[in-house]
C-alpha cells in the first residue's frame, strides 16, 4: 500500500470517528457542541488521525513541514532519526497513545482554575482544550486504523510490548481517548459556557 493511500485511509477513519464523536455531542451534550470550536476540533482531529498530508505537495512554507503533514502518532519517526532515543522508535508508547493530548487537557484544567487569568488568556485556554479534545479523538482513530491494518498483516505491536500488552495498551487508549474528551465535554454545561473555559 502506498504512503498516500495509507494516509488517505487514516484520514477517512479519522473523519468517521470524528463525525461519530460530534454526533454524540450534538445528540447528548448539545451545550458542549455549541462551546467547542468545530474548526479547531476538525484540524486537530485530522492532525492526530492522518496529518495534514494534503499540504505537502502545495509547497506552502510552514504547512509543508514534516510535523504538519505527518500524523501526530508518527512524529516518533523523525524525532528518532534526529535524536536516536530508543524511546522514540516507531510505534513508541509515548506517541502511540493519548498521553500527550491528556497532558494538554491536564494543563488546560490546571490553568483554567487560576482565578486571576485575563480574558485573552481564557480564550487561549479554550483553544488548548478544544485542540486537545480533537487531537485525542484523532490519535484514537489513528490507533484504531493501525490496529486494523496491522491485524491483517503481522499483528499490532507497540515498540517494546508483546502482543497482549500492545492490544491492552490499544484498548485502554481507545477507550480513554474517546471517553475522557466526552467527560470533559459533559462538564461544559451552561455555567461554564458563560466563562468560556
Amino acid at each position: 500500500m502506498s504512503s498516500f493511500v495509507d494516509k488517505l485511509l487514516h484520514f477517512a477513519v479519522g473523519l468517521a470517528v470524528g463525525i461519530a464523536f460530534w454526533w454524540i455531542l450534538e445528540r447528548y451534550l448539545r451545550s458542549a457542541a455549541r462551546v467547542i470550536n468545530p474548526i479547531l476540533f476538525l484540524i486537530t482531529l485530522v492532525w492526530g488521525a492522518s496529518g495534514l498530508f494534503f499540504f505537502r505537495k502545495l509547497g506552502i512554507p510552514g504547512l509543508s513541514h514534516t510535523f504538519f503533514y505527518m500524523a501526530f502518532p508518527d512524529w516518533d519517526i523523525p524525532l528518532y532519526k534526529a535524536t536516536g532515543l530508543k524511546l522514540l522508535i516507531h510505534r513508541s508508547w509515548l506517541f502511540h497513545s493519548i498521553l500527550i493530548p491528556m497532558a494538554l487537557l491536564g494543563v488546560w484544567l490546571w490553568l483554567s482554575r487560576v482565578p486571576s487569568i485575563a480574558h485573552w488568556q481564557r480564550s487561549l485556554l479554550t483553544w488548548l482544550r478544544d485542540g486537545a479534545i480533537g487531537l485525542s479523538v484523532g490519535v484514537s482513530a489513528h490507533l484504531l486504523w493501525d490496529a486494523l491494518l496491522s491485524s491483517l498483516r503481522r499483528g499490532f505491536y507497540i515498540h517494546g510490548f508483546n502482543s497482549a500488552a500492545s492490544h491492552g495498551w490499544l484498548l485502554i487508549n481507545l477507550l480513554a481517548g474517546i471517553g475522557i474528551p466526552l467527560l470533559v465535554a459533559s462538564a461544559l454545561g451552561p455555567s461554564r459556557n458563560s466563562k468560556n473555559i
